[in-house]
């Protein structure tokens, strides 16, 4: 089961900072805005239920709850570290749809004959910050996205697949992200499994990614999807 560990990214190419939370309830969302507010904070709906848009003077925090992710142009460990522990002493409710749930927070699949596409939700590595996290030299993916990877395929048997290495394999084709050079590889699973970096772990120079849509083509292998929340410890939370 996976603690929590509070942990703040800045990456220089956005100026910003980043800060993954627990996927919130809506009861632990207005925990966190009744606590911004008691720091001074003007907090109000950032575009959607789960958003929140907190201002105090020069700074301005986005908040959403059901991706789990912070991000400021200023640090946020003041202003955020100390609601982490009442956010995580409040209790989920029950559910009979739990890891059908907690599925639906971090991946989607799209089955053919031929083969499954699986589909990440993560927090950072996607898109334009996935492009900004490697020209920095950085890795965003949470331990939590890590765990439901490592369940899909270690569970799912397909014996290749293509992602993003920093180091050439046999094959490979080599991209650059500003100073940074990557390879489009394609490798053993167990090998991307092993290699796969995360927020809090090192090992850069032989580190395996997500492709930058986070899209993995799994040829003629059926995906065991159940993913129970509980082997997410708090970094999931399903109400």
């Amino acid at each position: 089961m996976l603690r929590f560990r509070l942990q703040q990214l800045h990456v220089p190419s956005l100026d910003r900072y980043f800060l993954p939370l627990p996927k919130l309830t809506g009861a632990q969302l207005e925990l966190l805005s009744a606590h911004l507010e008691g720091r001074g904070f003007g907090v109000r709906l950032g575009g959607g239920p789960s958003r929140r848009i907190a201002m105090k003077g020069a700074q301005r925090i986005a908040i959403d709850g059901a991706l789990g992710l912070a991000a400021s142009a200023a640090d946020m460990l003041d202003a955020l570290a100390p609601a982490i522990p009442p956010l995580l002493s409040l209790r989920k409710e029950a559910t009979g749809k739990a890891s059908a749930d907690a599925a639906a927070l971090y991946f989607s699949l799209k089955r053919s004959r031929a083969s499954t596409e699986l589909q990440l939700f993560p927090r950072m590595e996607s898109l334009r910050t996935w492009s900004c996290l490697r020209r920095d030299g950085l890795c965003g993916l949470t331990p939590d996205e890590a765990a439901v990877l490592k369940h899909l395929l270690g569970a799912s048997g397909p014996s290749q697949l293509e992602c993003v290495t920093a180091k050439p394999r046999r094959g490979s084709s080599a991209f650059q992200v500003g100073r940074n050079l990557y390879y489009k590889s394609t490798i053993p699973v167990a090998e991307f499994l092993h290699s796969l970096r995360t927020i809090d772990s090192g090992g850069a120079d032989f580190a395996s990614y997500l492709p930058r849509d986070s899209v993995i083509a799994i040829p003629g292998v059926r995906v065991d999807t159940r993913v129970p929340p509980a082997d997410l410890g708090e970094w999931c939370f399903v109400g």
